[in-house]
C-alpha cells in the first residue's frame, strides 16, 4: 500500500532549467576570463595556463613561496645572460654585506695546501678575531676542536670554521715545525680587502682581492703609508680578483691616475653615459699591475685605467674579458635579481669585454708554479720578480 508520504516527489523543471543554464552561464564566463586573462596574452602562455589548471584542480598544498622562487630562478637562467643571478632573502642579505664590506668569522682568507692539504692561511684580517687570537699569514691549520682536516677532509674542516657569531672553537695551528693550539670566537669586522708590504729596492706591494664599499679607504690608506714609508714604486696584485662594485674602483682610479674620464657606459638602447671622471690630483710613482684568468670586471677596469692612463703596465696573464655592467633589483619580500645592464668601456674607450687584456709583460707558470703559486712567498713569486724586474730597470 502505498501512503501519501512516500509518493514519487515531481521535479520542478523552471528550477532545474535555471540551474542548467546558470552552470552553462558561469562555464562560458570562465572561458572569457581564462581567454582574456590567459589565452589573449601570449608571453608566459604555458604558465598562466599552468597556475590555472594548478589552483582549479590540484589536489594538495600550494608552497606559494617556493614557486615563486623557483620562477624567478627559471626566468633567469632563460635569459642566456652568464652573469644574471636570483637570490633569494637570505641570499641577497649575505651579499649585501659583502658588498658593503661586512664580514662576520674569524677574518681569515685560506686555501687548501698542495702537499699536507691542510687549510692554508693566505691572509689574516687586520681587525679579525684569528688576527686577536695570534694567527699569521703562511700557518697551517692542522685541526679544528681536535679533530684532524686529514681526518674530515679539507671542505669538511672548513665548513667547521664557519660558525655563529658568539661561538667559539679550538684551531691546532702549524708554524713551521711549531704546533700550538689557539682558540678564536667568531664575530663581526670590517672585511678586509686591501694587504699591502714593502718589498726589495722599497717597492710597495697591494694585493687587492675584492673591490666592496671599503675598499677604496683601505686602498687609500695602503698607497699613501708605502709612500710616506718611502716606496719608490707600486705593484697592485689584481690575480684572482673577480671584481665587485663600480663605485670603489672608480674612486681608487680616480686617486692614482691624472684627470680624465675613467668609465663609461653603453646601454641597450645605444644611450651612453659617463659614470665617472678623475681630477688632477694623482700618485706619481711608477705602476705594475698584476694580471692572470681569473682578473675581471672590476679587476679589468682598474687594470685598463692604469694602461690607458699611461700610469704603468700589465705583467702576467691575459684577463677573464668581463667587460659588461650588472644591475641589482630588489623585489618586495627583500630577494633580489642581478642582470646584465651594459657594456662599459675604460679611459682608452676600448672595449675588453669576450677579449680580456693582454699583459704588456706575459709571465708563463711552470706546473710546478701553478702548483704552488698560493703558497709561494711573496718575494719568490715569478710574476712578482718580472714585475720588479721591470721597475728596478726604470
Amino acid at each position: 500500500m502505498t501512503t501519501a508520504n512516500n509518493k514519487p516527489k515531481k521535479i520542478n523543471k523552471k528550477i532545474l532549467l535555471t540551474a542548467v543554464i546558470t552552470a552553462v552561464i558561469s562555464v562560458f564566463i570562465s572561458f572569457i576570463v581564462f581567454y582574456l586573462v590567459f589565452l589573449n596574452d601570449g608571453r608566459y602562455l604555458k604558465l598562466k595556463q599552468l597556475d590555472f589548471f594548478v589552483d582549479n584542480y590540484f589536489y594538495g598544498e600550494v608552497e606559494t613561496s617556493k614557486i615563486n622562487d623557483l620562477i624567478v630562478r627559471g626566468y633567469v637562467s632563460g635569459l642566456n645572460d652568464k652573469y644574471a643571478r636570483y637570490y633569494s632573502v637570505e641570499e641577497t642579505k649575505q651579499r649585501n654585506e659583502n658588498l658593503s664590506g661586512q664580514g662576520k668569522g674569524i677574518g681569515i682568507i685560506v686555501i687548501k695546501h698542495p702537499e699536507s692539504e691542510n687549510i692554508y692561511v693566505k691572509n689574516v684580517y687586520e681587525n679579525g678575531p684569528a688576527f686577536q687570537a695570534g694567527i699569521q699569514k703562511h700557518d697551517q691549520i692542522v685541526a679544528v676542536d681536535g679533530v684532524p682536516v686529514a681526518e674530515t677532509g679539507y671542505t669538511e674542516a672548513v665548513n667547521s670554521i664557519l660558525k655563529d657569531v658568539g661561538e667559539s672553537m679550538r684551531l691546532e695551528i702549524l708554524r713551521g715545525s711549531e704546533s700550538f693550539t689557539v682558540e678564536v670566537t667568531c664575530n663581526r669586522f670590517v672585511s678586509q680587502t686591501v694587504f699591502y708590504e714593502i718589498l726589495q729596492n722599497d717597492i710597495g706591494y697591494i694585493q687587492i682581492t675584492a673591490f666592496n664599499d671599503e675598499t677604496a679607504v683601505q686602498f687609500q690608506n695602503a698607497v699613501n703609508k708605502l709612500s710616506a714609508g718611502g716606496a719608490k714604486a707600486l705593484i697592485f696584485d689584481l690575480r684572482n680578483n673577480g671584481g665587485g662594485t663600480v663605485d670603489a674602483v672608480c674612486e681608487m682610479v680616480d686617486f692614482i691616475c691624472p684627470e680624465g674620464n675613467i668609465m663609461t657606459v653603453e646601454y641597450a638602447n645605444e644611450r651612453t653615459e659617463l659614470i665617472a671622471k678623475s681630477n688632477k690630483n694623482e700618485i706619481n710613482l711608477p705602476m705594475v699591475v698584476l694580471t692572470n684568468e681569473a682578473t675581471a670586471s672590476a679587476s679589468e677596469l682598474f687594470s685598463q685605467s692604469v694602461k690607458d692612463f699611461r700610469k704603468g703596465i700589465t705583467v702576467g696573464g691575459k684577463t677573464f674579458g668581463k667587460g659588461v655592467m650588472q644591475t641589482t633589483y630588489q623585489f618586495t619580500d627583500g630577494s633580489s635579481v642581478v642582470f646584465t645592464v651594459a657594456e662599459f668601456f675604460a679611459h682608452g674607450g676600448v672595449s675588453f669585454n669576450e677579449k680580456g687584456i693582454t699583459p704588456d709583460i706575459e709571465v708563463t707558470l711552470s706546473e710546478e708554479e701553478i702548483k704552488y703559486q698560493h703558497v709561494t712567498p711573496t718575494e719568490q713569486d715569478a710574476v712578482i720578480l718580472a714585475a720588479i724586474e721591470y721597475l728596478n730597470e726604470k
